[in-house]
């Protein structure tokens, strides 16, 4: 690509300009530094243009010093949102699966309290047709009575069971939900970053 090449006046001398972008680009690049220096010589009629040309360079060195400084600044806000955003994806993946999880072993439970809740069933008939049966051995009627308070026992035990996974199950539900939010807080906050970034560039 051949480079444009423009001649351009800066403090009343006229210089040749060459590069690879394009004209309007350079001509207010010139522009630029001509309007600084200007500005110098008006300041004080004593500096010669040498001198206002320095002072004029050095004024044009403190913004571009001070442009990076402030860019670097607002890429570091930009991250750390950023940063941010990507932890939270990574604690909401994590405490989805802790999630699904949590809910697999609740079914799991609820099917073994159905289960037993049916078995009690079972001996409870069975024993009650052992007390009307008088040629039962009291032997079989007493093991029947063991087996249904035992039942009755670990029924009371999976309903505990089943209630404190409700309670972490709906607790894991909030905390979900709050990092859905934070996840969304975030992205928000990255894209308004993202773009005054890029009026900055512009």
């Amino acid at each position: 690509m051949p480079k444009n090449k423009i001649v351009v006046k800066i403090n009343g001398s006229e210089y040749i300009l060459t590069g690879n972008e394009k004209e309007d680009y350079l001509f207010s690049i010139a522009n630029y530094v001509d309007k600084k220096i200007k500005e110098i010589a008006n300041q004080n009629a004593k500096h010669s243009s040498t001198s206002a040309a320095v002072l004029g360079a050095l004024t044009i060195a403190d913004e571009l010093y001070k442009a990076r400084a402030e860019n670097a600044a607002l890429k570091e806000r930009v991250n750390e949102p950023m940063e941010k955003y990507e932890a939270a994806i990574k604690k909401y993946q994590k405490m989805e699966g802790e999630y699904k999880s949590l809910t697999q072993e609740y079914e799991n439970i609820k099917a073994l309290y159905q289960e037993s809740l049916e078995e009690n069933e079972n001996i409870k008939n069975n024993y009650e047709s052992s007390l009307s049966d008088a040629d039962k051995k009291g032997g079989e009627l007493e093991k029947l009575v063991k087996e249904n308070a035992f039942l009755k026992e670990n029924n009371s035990s999976l309903e505990k069971q089943i209630e404190g996974f409700k309670m972490e199950t709906n607790n894991l539900k909030d905390e979900l939900f709050e990092n859905q939010l934070e996840i969304i807080r975030l992205k928000k906050d990255f894209k308004e970053l993202k773009d005054v970034q890029n009026k900055k560039s512009s």
